[in-house]
């Protein structure tokens, strides 16, 4: 599989922000902590070369059970960030084909 750009790790990290954004009986000093667990989780599951969709929402769901339990819609968040998921690796997988050749006339 290829590997994903910086921004779109970016991505991935600013879905699980916007979850964090909507917990309400959370101190900002937990959101924080928080933030820099799934930071140190997703960055090197995304940015190994031998990632794939299917490792990536494996190793979120066992490392970072304690947080997307706070989740309000934890199975909602977890469809939509596999799906996000699986889209970058497809895009970055078109990408990193080579063109075409061009026919000769």
């Amino acid at each position: 599989m290829p590997k994903l750009r910086n921004r779109d790790v970016q991505k991935i990290i600013q879905l699980f922000d916007n979850q964090l954004l909507t917990l309400q009986r959370v101190s900002k000093i937990e959101k924080m902590k928080m933030r820099k667990k799934i930071v140190n989780v997703v960055q090197p599951a995304l940015s190994s070369a031998a990632a794939t969709p299917e490792t990536f929402m494996l190793v979120v769901e066992t490392k970072l059970v304690e947080i997307t339990k706070h989740f309000l819609d934890s199975y909602g968040f977890q469809t939509r960030l596999g799906e996000t998921v699986r889209n970058m690796y497809q895009k970055a997988a078109e990408a990193a084909l080579p063109p075409p050749p061009k026919k000769k006339q």
